[in-house]
C-alpha cells in the first residue's frame, strides 16, 4: 500500500502531466515571435486533443456543446481587457443573435457601429454590439458626462428662480453652481437615466 508521501507525489505528478489543450493564436504578439494568445491550457482527456472551446470548425456530425453561444473563437478581441474579464480567453461568451451563428459584436448591424467622426468626413465602423469602441469610448464618455453635468440647465430652478437655460444665481445676483434642488430635480428626468446607463456601459 503506498505511503502518504508516495500518494502525494503520485497526485502531484498526475496533475503536472495531465494533458492540456495547446490551441494558440495564429498571430504573433507585437515585437515577438510568440503567439499573441495561448496556448489555451485547459485540461483535456488525451494528448494533442483540443478543448471544446477550440475544436472549431466542429465535425459535421458533432453537436455544438454551446448551441446558444456565438461560434467565434476570440483572438484580437483579447487585446481588450474587457473581453478577458468576460471570456477568460476562450470562445466568445455572448449569445447568438436571431438568425445568425454570431453575436451582435461579430455580426453587427449598421446602427451597432461606433459612428464617431474620423478623418476625411468618415465615421468609425468598429462594432459596438457588446462593448463600446475601444478607440473612441473615452471621447464619448467625456461628451456624455458633460451633458449629464449640464442637464439641470434644462429646468427652472425652484430655489433662485432661474429659468431654463439660465445659470443659478445667489441672492446678490452672482452666478453660482446649480442649486441642490435644481440638480436633484434633474435626476428624475428620463434623459438623466438614459445618459447614466450609457455612461455605465462605456466604462464597463
Amino acid at each position: 500500500m503506498p505511503t502518504p508521501e508516495a500518494r502525494q507525489l503520485r497526485d502531484k505528478f498526475a496533475a503536472v502531466l495531465r494533458p492540456v489543450c495547446n490551441w494558440a493564436s495564429s498571430r504573433t504578439a507585437p515585437w515577438s515571435n510568440y503567439p499573441a494568445w495561448g496556448p489555451c491550457g485547459a485540461f483535456v482527456g488525451a494528448p494533442r486533443e483540443r478543448c471544446v472551446e477550440h475544436q472549431w470548425p466542429l465535425p459535421a456530425d458533432a453537436a455544438d456543446p454551446f448551441p446558444d453561444r456565438c461560434t467565434v473563437t476570440l483572438d484580437e478581441e483579447l487585446e481588450d481587457s474587457r473581453w478577458v474579464r468576460y471570456s477568460y480567453g476562450l470562445r466568445c461568451p455572448f449569445e447568438r443573435r436571431a438568425g445568425s451563428e454570431r453575436c451582435a459584436h461579430h455580426d453587427p448591424r449598421d446602427d451597432e457601429r461606433c459612428g464617431h467622426p474620423v478623418d476625411d468626413d468618415g465615421t468609425c465602423t468598429a462594432p459596438e454590439g457588446c462593448f463600446a469602441c475601444p478607440d473612441h469610448r473615452y471621447a464619448k464618455l467625456a461628451v456624455l458626462k458633460s451633458q449629464l453635468e449640464q442637464l439641470p440647465l434644462t429646468l427652472d430652478c425652484g430655489q433662485c428662480g432661474a429659468a431654463s437655460g439660465e445659470n443659478c444665481t445667489s441672492r446678490s445676483g452672482r452666478a453660482v453652481a446649480f442649486h441642490k434642488r435644481r440638480a436633484s430635480a434633474s435626476q428624475g428626468l428620463e434623459t438623466h437615466k438614459e445618459l447614466s446607463c450609457e455612461i455605465e456601459w462605456l466604462i464597463l
